[in-house]
Formats: structure tokens, C-alpha cells, sequence
């Protein structure tokens, strides 16, 4: 067929994990929509939206392509895939709506035995360790500090972990924290120590350790600075000045333990969003009036899934498209970023 396109036969990498996304098998859209949701308590409705059980795991390219959709959209895929997921979609369909019906008739049992809780592989001491594999990894953090001569000297040079945390966040430049006033406040009041590592094929770079609401700790890795060298990724010029200078002076990306979500990603691995979603010609289907071309965005984060946000010269410089499975839209660049690097710690 001359429309007819094929998902790309072999999966890209993200940073340090397959580029795959925990998808909804449901849209977030439809599951609203659902004969009785509204008149559910607002426990249960997060229950509903939030449950493992709608929820799978789906190459990067097929995500962005289906983009929340019926899996019967889906061209340039296997036939028994295609008819595979959408005898999937109709199970969980069916099931959703029976304890969303049956709980709005008064009775929750089937709707509180759903578990509550995505699928995550980007943060927190288990990925920490995994990545070390106990020396075997690709990460590797000395026993004690070290002297060093690079820009982490005092740092690494440091026995106590409050004053290496107060000494790492003391390099980061104050229009960037004015950006994200949130997450500012909380690497002064809950980052409990700084470490220096050293990632194979990466170089140096800092480990945060912060305390989330719950008391565990979630880990940031923040890569050194003379990684941010030439050349600058597609559309560089619509970041603000105050992220540029962070990404070329202080970290040259500031992630989660996945290289890019939570933060910003190293500008060596930004791409056009087209590009990083593993359709670099377009995203099939993806144009209409109401969004940006998939190749003239500038990806920057996301969520370790189904978000990503992304600047782009069609944009004010400040100014930032937030995707997330069908929907579209331009907001202000702090303040989602803001909110994206503090959710891990709620």
C-alpha cells in the first residue's frame, strides 16, 4: 500500500534500558469515560486509573504511534500482534467497566482487590544495585571519598554527607533553581548525601540520594560537566539560557537512574522527539492542526513512560509541549519541570 509504513524491526536503547514504555492497555481518556466513574470516591477513581492490571509493557515506537489509541489503529504491525492486543483491550475493557459498574452500585469488593502502582525501572536503591552489581555493573562508587582533581575536588575530598550535598548543590547556578523552586526546596531539605562514581562509556558523575515522603530514597545521577561538548543537539537555542548554562556548566544532564527522565537529559542524547521515539523520518500519522511536527520538537524528559516533554523553535523560548498518550499541549517550561522532578518524591 503506498500509505502503508512498518514499526521499526529492531528496538533502540534508551540511555541504559530498552526503550519500552508501561503503557495503558485503556486510555486514561476512556477509563474517564466510564459508565460510573464519576460517582466513584476519589480513592477509587485513582485505584481505577492507576492499577497494574491495564497496565503493559510496549515498544517505544509502537507507543508514540498508537499514541493511546485502539490497538486496532495499528498498521505496519504483525496481524497476530494487532489482534492480540485487541482481544487484550477487550478483556481489560470489560472487566473495568464490571467493577467500576458494580462499585458504583454500592458494592467495591471487585474494585478494591485491584492493586494500586505502576511499573517503574528508573529509580530508588534497587536500580541502584542492579546497576553495581556488586562491582560487576556498568556503575562504580568507591568505598570512601576521594581526592580528585576535576571540578568535584571538595566533593569527593569530603568525609560527611551533609557537606557534600550542601557543597554539590552549591554549584548549581540560581536562575536554574529559580526555575524549579519545588525541587530547589528539596535538595536543600531532604538530599542526604552526594557521591562521586564512575559509569563505563559515561565518566564521572554525581549520585543524589534524596528522601522522599515516604522515607525512601530516591537517587538522581547528575553527569559532570565536560560531557556537554559540541555538537549541541537539534534546536539547542530554545531552551532557556538558565538550562543551558546548567547542562554546559554544572551537569551535562541531571536524571534518574534510566539517563532520561525525572531531570533533563544529557544534551548528547537529546533528539528531535520523532528521533527518540524511534521514528527518525516522522511518527506515522502523527501530524494534525492541533500539534507541533514530531520532528520539530527538541525532546528534552519524561516520565520513564507514557510523558515526554519537549521545546521546539515553533515555541517561545520558556515554553514547553507536554505529551502524554492522545493529548497535546504548551505550557511554561519551569513549572512542568518542576512538577515532573518533584512526583517521585511525593
Amino acid at each position: 500500500m503506498q500509505d502503508e509504513f512498518s514499526v521499526p524491526a529492531v528496538i533502540g536503547k534508551g540511555k541504559f534500558e530498552a526503550a519500552v514504555v508501561a503503557a495503558r492497555i485503556i486510555s486514561l481518556a476512556e477509563i474517564v469515560q466510564i459508565p460510573g466513574f464519576t460517582e466513584l470516591t476519589s480513592e477509587q477513581m485513582y485505584r481505577v486509573a492507576h492499577t497494574p492490571v491495564n497496565l503493559q509493557w510496549v515498544s517505544r515506537p509502537v507507543y508514540w504511534m498508537q499514541r493511546g489509541r485502539s490497538a486496532e489503529w495499528l498498521r505496519g504491525v504483525h496481524p497476530d500482534y494487532r489482534a492480540d492486543q485487541v482481544q487484550l483491550e477487550n478483556q481489560v475493557r470489560t472487566d473495568l467497566y464490571h467493577r467500576v459498574a458494580t462499585a458504583a452500585a454500592g458494592d467495591a469488593r471487585l474494585l478494591d482487590q485491584l492493586d494500586v502502582g505502576g511499573y517503574s525501572m528508573v529509580s530508588g536503591i534497587p536500580k541502584l544495585l542492579e546497576l553495581l552489581d556488586e562491582g560487576g555493573g556498568p556503575l562504580h562508587v568507591p568505598d570512601s571519598p576521594v581526592v580528585d582533581t576535576g571540578p568535584w575536588r571538595a566533593i569527593t575530598a569530603s568525609p560527611d554527607p551533609n557537606e557534600r550535598a550542601q557543597l554539590a548543590v552549591s554549584l548549581w547556578n540560581p536562575d536554574f533553581l529559580a526555575l524549579i523552586p519545588g525541587f530547589a526546596k528539596a535538595l536543600r531539605t531532604r538530599l542526604r548525601d552526594v557521591r562521586v562514581c564512575d559509569w563505563d562509556q559515561e565518566g564521572a558523575a554525581l549520585l543524589y540520594f534524596v528522601e522522599a515522603a515516604d522515607g525512601d530514597i530516591v537517587v538522581w545521577v547528575g553527569w559532570e560537566p565536560r560531557l556537554s561538548v559540541e555538537p549541541r543537539p537539534p534546536f539547542w537555542a530554545t531552551l532557556p539560557s538558565a538550562a543551558r548554562r546548567f547542562l554546559s556548566e554544572v551537569h551535562a544532564g541531571f536524571t534518574m537512574l534510566d539517563g532520561e527522565s525525572f531531570g533533563l537529559a544529557q544534551p548528547s542524547y537529546m533528539s528531535t522527539f520523532a528521533a527518540w521515539a524511534g521514528w527518525p523520518a516522522d511518527i506515522p500519522d502523527w501530524d494534525r492542526d492541533d500539534v507541533l511536527a514530531s520532528t520539530s520538537m527538541l525532546w528534552l524528559t519524561g516520565n520513564g513512560g507514557d510523558t515526554a516533554l519537549c521545546t521546539s523553535p515553533n515555541l517561545a523560548v520558556g515554553e514547553v509541549a507536554v505529551l502524554f498518550e492522545g493529548d497535546f499541549s504548551v505550557s511554561e517550561l519551569g513549572p512542568e519541570l518542576d512538577r515532573l522532578m518533584l512526583s517521585p518524591l511525593s
